[in-house]
């Protein structure tokens, strides 16, 4: 027979998938194919099976790996205290029907549950408050659809905890579908949130996935706003298997007990697209965490993820910043550069391609070499309505002549390309401008790079 199971939209978005993981993982311990559907605020587990079955493996689950006090102390927030609440006693009992029906979404009592299921047992001190279940309401503001809170979220009404049922179905979801790691002193957890209906095959995955991080350290000091990115750049072959999802992300602190640092709920698909497009990409971002480069992946991140061309200059100057040492000026892959300006900065295939400006960008990233930024920050900063753009030119060019007389190897642009580039900046300033410092602040194509060795 058709069953379906819902979560009790407890107004917690991380709770409810982490229940709605328990109760599919329940399933397919039971030998059932589990389909998670989300249903706005809510989620339903539909399969052909029987809930006397499902009741059966959920307390023999309880009972083999929930009995014993010390498993969920390897939980992050879950401490000594909480953590005798929710021991499984062999004496106990417990029912997957009270997840049968819909249950009424209104404000909370102070006398209910979160969950609202109307049992004896209730758990007050973990799960409902603590990080290791939900971290806080989210929402959002300003059209933005990350939120960040400090410390521990408060609500305008305190029901006392969830039912066990809840928070041991939590803790399975969260052991079997969330990804836990340190980022040096914090324990962080990410957990998908999925934006369409879950199979089986696609749970499996997930469950599969998760090992792959669990446990995992990272001793840098990495800013939180850049976890999800680091995260997702660990784990590239996440870009599939993660397609259709949001992440929960929770940073947690021990601060006598647990203290929730932040909370994100972030769309991950400009993420995605941007490790799946090219390995280069992947190396981009192994560059600046090896340098501690955070400016510069800061400027990467708000590039990616909120697609502000304003940032990517910024970013292709602090990369060269960064990453460089005495000896060598590190440049940007040009494939990744190639993708940041088709993507984010929306810049015309004729523009990017055009050879009159590879060519001046070639003259111009001398100067970047020799650590000379003067040019392309004027360049970058240069208005239409004015005369900066082509006096910046022409005084690099004088430069550059004076420089090729001294036997510098340094490359000119002919007077035809300048003046292909200047009909370019007339046509479309901005793309033509930001195109030029851009492949300026990359490593040349491999024909321009057998140019300049011979």
């Amino acid at each position: 027979m058709t069953l379906i199971l819902y979560t009790p939209a407890t107004d917690f978005p991380d709770l409810e998938v982490k229940i709605a993981y328990g109760l599919a993982r329940v399933a397919i311990e039971a030998g059932y194919e589990p389909v998670i559907v989300p249903n706005g605020g809510f989620y339903g587990i539909k399969m052909e099976g029987d809930i006397a079955k499902l009741n059966n493996t959920f307390n023999i689950l309880a009972k083999r790996i929930l009995s014993s006090y010390y498993i969920p102390l390897n939980t992050p927030g879950i401490t000594g205290r909480s953590a005798s609440t929710i021991q499984v006693e062999d004496s106990e009992s417990f029912d997957i029907g009270i997840f049968s029906t819909i249950l009424e979404i209104a404000e909370h009592k102070k006398s209910e549950t979160f969950c609202r299921h109307n049992v004896k047992d209730k758990v007050s001190n973990v799960l409902g408050f603590t990080a290791s279940a939900t971290t806080g309401v989210l929402c959002k503001r300003d059209g933005l659809d990350i939120t960040f809170y400090q410390g521990q979220p408060r609500r305008p009404t305190e029901p006392r905890g969830i039912c066990k049922t809840c928070a041991l179905l939590a803790l399975l979801g969260m052991w079997y579908a969330s990804f836990i790691f340190s980022v040096a002193d914090k324990e962080v957890i990410v957990i998908p949130i999925p934006n369409q209906e879950l199979t089986g095959y696609k749970l499996q995955e997930i469950f599969a996935l998760q090992h792959q991080v669990r446990k995992q350290w990272f001793s840098q000091n990495i800013p939180q706003i850049l976890i999800p990115l680091v995260f997702l750049f660990k784990i590239p072959s996440s870009a599939d298997i993660l397609k259709g999802f949001d992440l929960f992300v929770a940073v947690l602190s021990r601060q006598q007990g647990y203290h929730v640092d932040g909370i994100f709920l972030i769309e991950i698909e400009h993420y995605l697209d941007y490790i799946r497009q090219t390995s280069f990409n992947i190396a981009t971002i192994d560059r600046l965490l090896m340098n501690e480069a955070y400016k510069a992946l800061n400027e990467l991140n708000n590039s990616i993820y909120y697609r502000r061309a304003d940032s990517l200059l910024k970013f292709a100057r602090l990369y060269v910043q960064e990453t460089s040492t005495n000896n060598w000026t590190n440049l940007l892959y040009l494939e990744t550069t190639n993708y940041l300006l088709k993507e984010v900065g929306m810049i015309p295939p004729n523009i990017i391609e055009n050879k009159a400006l590879q060519s001046l960008a070639r003259t111009l990233r001398y100067f970047i070499r020799e650590r000379k930024y003067g040019y392309t920050d004027d360049i970058r900063n240069a208005r239409k309505d004015s005369r900066n753009f082509e006096e910046t030119i022409a005084k690099m060019l004088r430069e550059s002549r004076l420089r090729l007389e001294q036997k510098e190897k340094i490359h000119l642009p002919t007077d035809e390309e300048i003046k292909e580039i200047f009909r370019l900046a007339n046509e479309d300033f901005e793309s033509t401008k930001f195109a030029l410092v851009m492949l300026a602040f990359s490593f040349p194509s491999r024909s321009e790079e057998e140019v300049e060795q011979e």
